[in-house]
């Protein structure tokens, strides 16, 4: 057996960053790797006391949030940006909260 690369996954990978799979899902599965990222980095963090390195994991994810807002605003295809980007910010700012709620269970 010869150990090629897999090459169906690497044009996945590219094909979602170059958005070719529509804007909701890119976005929400940029977002659902962020947030997988900080809950386990974050809860590591928690449960070795670690404050300073979850403070700025909180601001890594609020970073990576407004990056990801950013990114909507300019690929948005729609009569009304801001009203879209609105609802998104919103479930956007809920799910970090929860997560970040859920990290803290680990005290």
């Amino acid at each position: 057996m010869s150990s090629k690369p897999d090459r169906n996954s690497a044009s996945n990978l590219k094909h979602l960053i170059n958005g070719k799979y529509g804007l909701a899902l890119t976005y929400w599965t940029l977002y659902l790797v962020g947030a997988g990222a900080f809950f386990v980095s974050g809860s590591l963090a928690v449960a070795d006391d670690a404050w300073t390195v979850y403070v700025v994991l909180l601001g890594l994810m609020l970073a990576w949030t407004f990056a990801l807002l950013t990114g909507i605003k300019f690929a948005y295809r729609g009569e009304d940006p801001g009203k879209a980007l609105g609802r998104i910010a919103m479930l956007f700012l809920l799910l970090n909260m929860t997560n970040a709620l859920a990290t803290l269970s680990f005290i």
